[in-house]
């Protein structure tokens, strides 16, 4: 069943959790029988889904919001659907700013799917939805798939919107998580990765993050399991030791450091010190010499002054992450830092961005080197114009030149090159 007469688009903007979440309304969209765009201006159903983190995202909704208006102007038939944190925080705002959206919903609208589906003018009705199990009803053989585990944040960091637009900690029933994650495994994917603001604080009952991991790893055929993000204050033991024993986990960890400065981390109410998250590292690679670690940084928080600074830049250059992400600060709204003076110039912040991202890409580039001329474990996610992309457990990109005969399969690949943030190589 098709109803060839609509087609939509879905804009995310944001995190993972965003992108989770966009995925699963495109595949109820499509199970609907309505096909996807390929260009804003095809689509009569818009779909914004937005972000509120920082300024940044909300400027880049406002921008396709303003695109997306003119096209409706053109054609009135056209469907403008917001979702998401920014839906959330400021829904009065936008539809104010533009009034020509027909839905606006934030993060805690209950059964969005089905309200989305009763604005549009089916050709033909679309068959009643799977409730029980939305994540897996379509795109079977998806080789790597993620699972929301948990939503909402408690930690409220003092530059942090999320517990504001998600909500409290919120874990998902542990026997839902496994019947998803078996089912997707049954229709092709082989790497999960799990969810969540603070997905290491997951807690249901007397099932865990470890005790879940555990489960999850006894699913026959799933190759490899990922997830993200994590906060250091509730890293554990018993999470670095399933990561070292378990062959299924990835030996990967984005554990966002923010700050190396005290005086930074405790006005950012990160709950932990330098020389905790300095224990954690050296926990981790003791348990795994070989443990790929990413984390993220903000630079330009309220008070952070040059010495501050470069007790972060300095950490950087000691700890030698994989890769990072660096953020400039940006006052958020109802946060605690937003009643902090914005003290450091937006010069300054560009300057530090800078440098911080220049010794990272040098740190990362040496990284990637050091693995030219290695064989190294990856799994085939993708295959487009005669490119394999493939991940090593470390999850850095290896690109191959081959043919579909690896797709889907965990494999060794020999290396040739690399840039930055990929690798190049061969199978031998």
């Amino acid at each position: 069943m098709e109803n060839l007469d609509l087609k939509y688009i879905i804009e995310t903007i944001g995190c993972q959790m965003n992108e989770n979440e966009s995925f699963d309304l495109a595949e109820t969209l499509s199970h609907s029988g309505i096909l996807q765009a390929k260009t804003l201006q095809e689509a009569n159903i818009v779909i914004l889904n937005t972000c509120s983190v920082r300024a940044q995202a909300e400027q880049k909704a406002f921008s396709f919001l303003g695109r997306a208006e003119r096209i409706k102007k053109e054609n009135s038939s056209v469907k403008i659907i917001v979702i998401g944190c920014m839906a959330q925080r400021i829904p009065d705002k936008i539809k104010k700013r533009f009034k020509n959206i027909d839905f606006i919903a934030g993060t805690k609208e209950a059964n969005l799917a089905e309200k989305i589906l009763k604005l549009l003018p089916f050709s033909e009705q679309p068959k009643s939805l799977p409730k029980e199990n939305l994540c897996c009803k379509l795109n079977f053989g998806k080789i790597v798939r993620h699972i929301t585990i948990m939503k909402g944040c408690n930690n409220y960091c003092s530059y942090c919107v999320v517990p504001f637009v998600r909500g409290q900690e919120i874990s998902f029933d542990y026997k839902k998580i496994m019947n998803d994650c078996v089912s997707m495994v049954e229709n092709g994917t082989k790497e999960i990765i799990l969810l969540g603001q603070n997905v290491n604080s997951y807690k249901y009952g007397e099932i865990d993050f470890s005790k879940l991991i555990s489960k999850i790893a006894k699913i026959e055929s799933l190759t490899r399991i990922r997830f993200m993000t994590n906060h250091p204050k509730d890293l554990n033991d018993d999470l670095i030791e399933i990561m070292s024993k378990e062959s299924k986990v990835c030996r990967h960890i984005h554990l966002p450091m923010q700050s190396a400065s005290d005086k930074i981390l405790e006005q950012m109410n990160r709950k932990y010190t330098f020389k905790h998250y300095l224990n954690l590292i050296k926990n981790l690679r003791t348990a795994m010499p070989d443990i790929s670690i990413t984390t993220d940084v903000i630079v330009g928080f309220p008070g952070e002054s040059q010495k501050n600074f470069e007790e972060t830049l300095n950490a950087i250059k000691d700890i030698k992450f994989d890769g990072l992400y660096v953020f400039r600060y940006s006052q958020r709204p109802n946060t605690k830092a937003a009643q902090i003076p914005d003290d450091v110039s937006l010069e300054e912040k560009k300057h530090r961005h800078s440098v911080i991202l220049k010794e990272s890409n040098e740190i990362s580039a040496k990284i990637a080197a050091a693995m030219v001329n290695t064989k190294q474990e990856v799994l085939g996610e993708k295959f487009e114009n005669g490119i394999l992309s493939a991940r090593t457990r470390s999850c850095r990109k290896v690109f191959i030149t081959t043919d579909k005969t690896y797709l889907g399969k965990q494999f060794y690949a020999f290396i040739k090159s690399a840039k930055i943030n990929s690798l190049f190589g061969e199978i031998r």
